[in-house]
């Protein structure tokens, strides 16, 4: 069968979901996948506890939220997937393409395994009143709204008499005002990104020497966060860290 291209596929559990110590010493999850459209099938791994015992929040999320996992025992997802119960009639969406091997070859890897519609949730709103209970008058402070409710922010028409209106020329230098150089713009990138670019630049690699590569460069930039904490300009920063020509190995 054709190998899938790039792209996000409805999945079901083509068997039992196995989990396993790997070599590493990390404890992982075999999730076998069929996808719903093609046929096609693959496995994909997840990393549930690195070496060092760290819980990779993010893989015990998805699996919570996908197969209603309730967290606390890893086998409770073997067991329930043993036969043909509801668990596998369960969809996912799986993002993913085609690899090359280290002995040469194709075959489809998967990078990510999320709910149907992909993993990011909407938060609830929070209440209004409790917010600005809380901290309604540091934004005020912060907009320059006394108490009487008046702001004492300026507005261009009250530098006119100084001769600072903006855009024109100043009565008093008889020179154009000079603009602000705007800050530079920092790089952004979503995790999928920042794990292709990984991926692109430790070719032939095997997955537990990636996965560390991963961890490692995370835990080297952002030393108190978690993966799933980082911001768009964070996963930009790692991105370009993964693009230089030398990496931690």
């Amino acid at each position: 069968m054709e190998i899938p291209n790039e792209g996000k596929y409805v999945c079901k559990l083509n068997g039992p979901l196995v989990i396993y110590e790997a070599s590493t010493g990390s404890l992982c999850a075999a999730v076998p996948c069929q996808m719903t459209d093609s046929g096609f099938t693959f496995k994909h791994t997840m990393v549930l506890v690195k070496a060092d015992g760290t819980i990779m929040t993010k893989s015990t999320d998805t699996l919570k939220s996908v197969f209603g996992w309730d967290g606390v025992d890893p086998f409770w997802l073997m067991d329930h997937s043993l036969d043909d119960g509801a668990m596998r009639a369960v969809e996912f969406e799986i993002v993913g393409g085609p690899e090359t091997g280290d002995k040469g070859g194709q075959y489809f890897k998967s990078q990510w395994l999320n709910p149907l519609g992909g993993g990011l949730k909407t938060p609830e709103a929070a209440n209004r009143q409790s917010v600005l209970a809380k901290y309604g008058n540091k934004f005020k402070a912060l907009a320059g709204v006394a108490n009487g409710g008046t702001s004492n922010i300026q507005h261009p028409t009250s530098n006119i008499q100084s001769g600072k209106v903006p855009g024109r020329m100043s009565a008093i230098t008889g020179r154009m005002p000079v603009p602000p150089v705007p800050p530079p713009l920092l790089p952004t990138a979503t995790m999928e990104e920042a794990w292709a670019a990984v991926n692109e630049n430790n070719p032939g690699k095997d997955a537990a020497v990636i996965e560390k590569i991963w961890f490692d460069t995370i835990g080297k930039l952002f030393p108190n966060k978690s993966n799933t904490d980082l911001k768009v300009h964070e996963w930009g920063r790692l991105k370009a860290e993964f693009e230089k020509d030398e990496l931690p190995m």
